[in-house]
Parts: C-alpha cells; structure tokens; sequence
C-alpha cells in the first residue's frame, strides 16, 4: 500500500492504495476534475455538492451505457471497495460543510 493525495473539485484527499490501483485512482480523479469543470462552465452552477452530484450521475451513467446493462454496486464493487466509497463519501461531505 502506498499512500497517494488526489485533488478532487479543489479539494486534497489522501488515499492509501496499492500500487497497482494508483494510476487508475489518478486517472478517475482526472475524469471527475474534468467533468466537475465541464458542468461548472456549462451550467455556470458554483455549488460543489451539486456539481459533484451531476459529475457522479453523469460518469456513472456512461459506465452503465458502456456494460450496456443495469448493474448493481453491490455485485461489482468488493465490500471493502464499498466501505471506501462510504469513507470518501462521507469525508468529502464533511469537507463541503466547512
């Protein structure tokens, strides 16, 4: 495990990863700071919360299309992978409180 920071929407978050996930985790990052921006210009909304909200539904969303199936989180993700999205999750709304 090696321990990585990403920056997402602006924000610094530190992950510990293996290192055979760590291109992937930056390249995702990279995915969601890009679509964050794209919705930000297009839509012109400065709220982070709704902007990741779109940002998730919408990379979410082209992963669906691309299986070209409905999929259910639970099936795909390890429970491990679940309780570090729930972790990411809930830091990154604590992070928008501040």
């Amino acid at each position: 495990m090696e321990t990585i920071r990403l920056n997402i929407a602006g924000r610094e978050y530190p992950l510990s990863a293996a290192a055979n996930e760590v291109e992937s985790l930056r390249h995702a990052a990279d995915a969601i700071n890009a679509q964050f921006d794209a919705f930000r210009q297009q839509f012109q909304v400065d709220d982070p919360v709704d902007l990741l909200a779109m940002t998730a539904l919408q990379l979410t969303s082209s992963g669906l299309d691309r299986n070209d199936k409905k999929v259910e989180p639970s099936k795909v993700l390890t429970d491990d992978s679940l309780k570090h999205i729930e972790h990411l999750r809930q830091r990154i709304h604590k992070a928008l409180e501040l």
